[in-house]
């Protein structure tokens, strides 16, 4: 059986197409570490004229300027952001106006507005979600920012999940573990997260493209009546193109991710990994991990949605009678979940979205956001749970039943 699995493995990997998006996902985990790098802007005045920094440059200037405001968040630092903005409101006016002096907005207050940013967040009305100016917030407010940041919790799930109790006592129970104090350093951004959650779903994408020819093509050809003659059986065949597509998507995805992984955060400062999640995203974020573990736990959930996908397009293949059709319907499994979630956000979409392997990426119904930005819980029977465990833990047991639906069906098909 090694044997003929080595057989398989070098058969696919000379495939033409195989190599031309195997090529592509490589090239493109390059390209899309870096290309979040080029929207990174800052700008200043020198002798009257305005001069805008870009990419590499731009970013260099905004370390160093927040330098002073980078590792732990304390109530001091909290304070004397807002005492920065309160004063130079009151001297120049409404920051939101442009009021302030773009060199005077960059030395005094761009230090410190990623920490006022979650201030404001955290202070929002209980019952608009409204986020109040730098004039209504008092010292006392920015010195008690950790204790906020939990009664800004609890107004949080009054507000989205007033009608599910179960899941507001849920994610106090999941906060309750979040420890202070947090961490901040200048790099990493919502843009390059996000960049990682779309790289993931074209490297899903790719692999899945690979796998839905391998059981059809051999149908079309007619080559499938010679390998069903030979002694290994119908059985070890497909056991055989299970395992050479798995060990093959599960390899691009470490090489990928590998070189993905080191790109961004050599681009963007490997410091700023330890940015705690509560201040990039949201002060209400329900984990206590910091960047770096929330990119392990995105890749995380990428090769389980990954390899639960092509287990699926795998079942599509040995199904379908030639490769147009398991094509057809590989790119449409791959898509669906995603605009169907993002068109409708209806409590069915949400549910697909868990159940088809490609619904954990995409959009906005990907982990990333599950994770980051929203506060999404799922009823199953009497049991209420935070969609991101699902998203998780449901393609993990969907694996085994498409590849036994796999061999069931090509066993069957050979008859």
């Amino acid at each position: 059986m090694i044997k003929v699995w080595k057989m398989e493995l070098l058969r696919i990997l000379r495939t033409r197409s195989t190599l031309l998006f195997v090529v592509a996902a490589v090239a493109l985990s390059v390209f899309m570490a870096y290309v979040p790098i080029t929207y990174v802007q800052f700008s200043y005045e020198e002798n009257g004229q305005e001069i805008t920094l870009k990419g590499r440059e731009a970013l260099a200037m905004r370390k160093s300027l927040r330098s002073v405001t980078d590792g732990e968040i304390t109530p001091a630092k909290m304070a004397d952001g807002l005492a920065a903005y309160q004063r130079n409101a009151a001297q120049y006016g409404s920051l939101r106006n442009g009021d302030i002096p773009v060199n005077v907005y960059n030395a005094e207050l761009f230090p410190y507005a990623a920490l006022t940013a979650r201030l404001r967040e955290v202070m929002a009305d209980a019952d608009t979600g409204a986020a109040p100016e730098y004039a209504q917030i008092t010292e006392e407010d920015a010195r008690s920012f950790y204790e906020r940041c939990r009664t800004h919790l609890t107004d949080l799930m009054n507000m989205e999940q007033k009608d599910n109790p179960a899941a507001g006592q849920i994610a106090g129970n999941m906060y309750a573990k979040v420890q202070p104090p947090f961490y901040y350093y200048e790099g990493y951004d919502s843009n390059m997260a996000e960049y990682l959650g779309m790289y993931l779903f074209l490297l899903m994408f790719l692999c899945a493209l690979v796998t839905a020819p391998l059981f059809c093509a051999e149908y079309q050809t007619g080559a499938d009546d010679i390998l069903r003659s030979t002694k290994y059986g119908r059985r070890t065949l497909a056991v055989v193109k299970i395992l050479s597509a798995l060990c093959i998507s599960a390899a691009l995805f470490a090489v990928c991710m590998t070189i993905f992984t080191l790109v961004s955060n050599s681009v963007f400062g490997w410091e700023s990994c330890k940015t705690s999640l509560q201040m990039l995203f949201s002060a209400a974020c329900l984990l206590d991990i910091n960047v770096g573990q929330m990119q392990g736990l995105v890749a995380l959930a990428g090769l389980t949605a990954l390899l639960s996908c092509v287990s699926l397009t795998l079942f599509l293949s040995s199904a379908c009678k030639n490769t147009t059709a398991a094509t057809g319907l590989t790119i449409a499994v791959c898509l669906f979940p995603s605009v169907l979630y993002t068109m409708t956000g209806s409590d069915f979409s949400a549910y697909l979205r868990v159940l088809i392997p490609s619904g954990a990426l995409g959009g906005t119904n990907a982990f990333f956001y599950a994770l980051t930005f929203y506060f999404e819980f799922l009823k199953i029977g009497p049991w209420t749970v935070w969609t991101p465990w699902l998203l998780l833990t449901v393609p993990v047991a969907e694996i085994p039943l498409f590849l036994r639906l796999t061999v069931r069906t090509y066993c069957r098909r050979s008859m």
